[in-house]
């Protein structure tokens, strides 16, 4: 731990790495208005009011590769699997589900009575995951003999003039872009998952399923297992939406893209984090690294805490080391307490001896 208490950093501080380094995504955010031209008012209202609603707003915005880099290169290295900590503006931001659910508006409760597998570790990516019979006729009407479908051939058959005439096969396969090519990518030409595809025999099911859920677990885990020297390389990628983590870090501290001059309501100290998450992603979001840095560097930004949990989770994580300082300060006492005993006892022996 640092001289603020704070739990140890991936790098020392001074000792980040430096230059042109980028974390690449596997998702395009252009993707999002292609999809939006592809559908019917009907349909494109039915996803503006789901889950995927806030999402759909990100058409807009640019992943910043390299503030992304900057980012993960200043975390904190803490224990718990499912939470990521980076400092920014020398104080901590925490990146754990609800914040994720606070910045993309997607369901992230459990996967609503499906296995394990399901909700763990996404859909159909256990080994040996293959089409079943419950899709066949579904994967039949939207990929007409394709047998290994990715993003980039839907994204092809739905834009570039071979656009599908029916309806419900565009939303459809509009669907799978948003879940496996914008959400839940895991390299640079995933392929469509069968299991995903089945689930589309009820839309209604499909929008309410906790893809957040399985957004989330795939990103985070991807961005927690990455070792020091991935930072050192020109170039690293994360699976998952990594998006979340720029957005997060800019509803906490706005200034970052706040344009000199005033006059932006986001600099608002009034505001709900709520608020400033709509603000946000409303926005065409797009993040300068030269910017970022100076409001980093210059560490007087108000952070925003996320949720009221926020600061209770590194409380938390400060309870548990000063919990394990005490037990060995206890252990160690009670070791001395032994050894000053058998000591006594043995002199005590001698005098015996002596006599």
């Amino acid at each position: 731990m640092d001289e603020l208490g704070l739990p140890p950093r991936l790098f020392e501080t001074g000792f980040e790495p430096f230059g042109r380094k980028r974390v690449n995504s596997y998702f395009n955010l252009r993707w999002l208005d292609l999809i939006k031209q592809a559908l019917e008012d009907e349909h494109l209202e039915m996803l503006t009011t789901s889950q995927f609603g806030r999402v759909l707003q990100m058409g807009g915005h640019t992943f910043s590769v390299m503030f992304m880099h900057y980012l993960l290169s200043r975390q904190l290295v803490t224990e718990k699997e499912l939470e990521l900590w980076w400092l920014f503006a020398g104080k901590p931001i925490r990146y754990a589900i609800q914040d994720f659910a606070l910045v993309t508006g997607l369901n992230c409760g459990d996967s609503g009575g499906l296995g394990g597998d399901a909700n763990e570790n996404g859909i159909g990516r256990r080994k040996g995951a293959s089409k079943g019979k419950a899709s066949t006729a579904i994967w039949d009407e939207l990929f007409r003999g394709e047998e290994k479908p990715t993003v980039s051939w839907i994204m092809e058959r739905l834009i570039k003039g071979k656009r599908y005439k029916d309806p419900l096969i565009r939303l459809r396969l509009s669907l799978l872009v948003l879940v496996d090519g914008i959400l839940c990518p895991t390299c640079g030409n995933t392929k469509i998952r069968p299991e995903v595809v089945s689930m589309l025999g009820n839309v209604e099911d499909f929008l309410k399923y906790p893809w957040g859920r399985e957004s989330f677990l795939l990103t985070v885990r991807s961005a927690k297992v990455k070792p020091p020297i991935n930072y050192v390389h020109e170039t690293m990628a994360i699976q998952g939406f990594s998006h979340a983590m720029v957005l997060v870090t800019v509803s906490a501290c706005p200034s970052i893209i706040v344009k000199a001059g005033g006059g932006d309501p986001l600099v608002d100290s009034s505001l709900a984090s709520s608020e400033i998450v709509r603000r946000v992603v409303e926005k065409r979001l797009a993040v300068n690294p030269v910017t970022a840095k100076s409001v980093d560097e210059l560490g007087q930004e108000r952070l925003t805490p996320m949720f009221e949990g926020y600061i209770l989770s590194l409380k938390g994580y400060f309870n548990t080391e000063v919990g394990s300082i005490r037990t060995d300060v206890q252990a160690a006492t009670s070791s001395i307490r032994d050894l000053e005993n058998l000591v006594t006892t043995e002199f005590e022996s001698m005098r015996q001896e002596l006599k």
